[in-house]
């Protein structure tokens, strides 16, 4: 009886496991077998796999904001635009050091995510409109703040180890989106703040006699998205040694799929930061293999549409 109790247990558990949460690191595997197959002496080298981490840890460290947004049941499509904005901002600190590039770059994102928040909260604006307005608005102001001209951070040594520095041979950016990623399990899983996110996302009433306050917990998921936005803003000026008014086009798109396909409901109420992290991985691995076999962006397009349709067609199971 005990044996049959046990095994009881973890079939239940096993069933609140998101099925992405089991199915993608077995594609994972999949795709590196693949990947060897197809490209040997190419595609399983330290240098390509650490190419796709570093290449993954832009969009993957907004998609974890991205998942707490998502679990509330919003949406935010202005994180490629506000990236850019962010990354101007702290270019026009660039001549008083590295240090105030990034309050700057921060500054300018947590103040597009708190105004994102506020509009929804307190403005009444539908999630959508409210964060499809920013991205003009960002990709505006950018342009307008820079001039339509990258700004060259060269000459800034401690940024550019952000963007392109190695600890015991692996990149910073990898290092900091699996920290990032730790981080956000863990304040999903095991705060309070984590479970008001998820409550506020599947039953906003019930949330509110609960005793929680949705407004505060939503404009919080926006500001914390602000915050992934402004890290992913230094890790990427200082990769490219510039900041680009015109950099994360279309990263908005590829964060929210690395989100659907991780297992996270669009209609809030169901999120998981590990799945977002196979799901981050799963794509670096996909797009790594499409350039490796000289695929065209188009190709690449219509995978990601396909994948974002059977991510979210697997959600229909519960």
């Amino acid at each position: 009886m005990a044996v049959d109790t046990q095994t009881a247990d973890v079939r239940t558990r096993l069933r609140q496991v998101p099925v992405q949460e089991l199915v993608l690191p077995v594609v994972i595997i999949a795709l590196i077998i693949v990947g060897v197959i197809i490209r040997p002496g190419i595609f399983l080298t330290s240098d390509n796999l650490l190419n796709v981490l570093t290449q993954a840890s832009i969009t993957g460290i907004i998609a974890i904001g991205m998942t707490f947004v998502i679990a509330t049941g919003g949406i935010d499509l202005s994180v490629g635009s506000a990236l850019a904005a962010a990354s101007i901002a702290g270019g026009l600190l660039m001549p008083y050091g590295s240090w105030m590039f990034m309050i700057g770059a921060l500054a300018m994102a947590l103040l597009i995510g708190a105004i994102n928040g506020a509009a929804i909260v307190w403005g009444k604006v539908v999630p959508f409109i409210a964060t499809l307005a920013m991205l003009t608005i960002a990709r505006g102001l950018a342009l307008w703040m820079a001039e339509r001209t990258p700004i060259s951070l060269i000459e800034l040594d401690i940024l550019q180890w952000f963007g392109s520095g190695r600890v015991v041979g692996i990149p910073v950016p990898a290092l900091i989106f699996v920290l990032v990623s730790v981080i956000g399990w863990v304040v999903l899983n095991r705060t309070t703040f984590g479970r008001r996110a998820i409550a506020v996302g599947g039953n906003r009433s019930a949330a509110r006699i609960a005793g929680i306050r949705p407004g505060r917990v939503v404009f919080a998921v926006y500001v914390l998205t602000g915050l992934c936005v402004g890290i992913s803003a230094i890790l990427l000026s200082g990769r490219l040694a510039s900041a680009s008014p015109v950099v994360g086009n279309l990263v908005e798109l590829d964060a929210i799929a690395a989100v659907v396909i991780g297992g996270t409901a669009l209609t809030g109420g169901k999120a998981t930061v590990t799945g977002t992290f196979f799901g981050v991985i799963t794509f670096g691995l996909i797009f790594n293999l499409l350039n490796l076999l000289n695929m065209p962006t188009e190709i690449q397009g219509i995978v990601k549409g396909l994948l974002i349709l059977i991510a979210v067609a697997l959600q229909r199971r519960d």
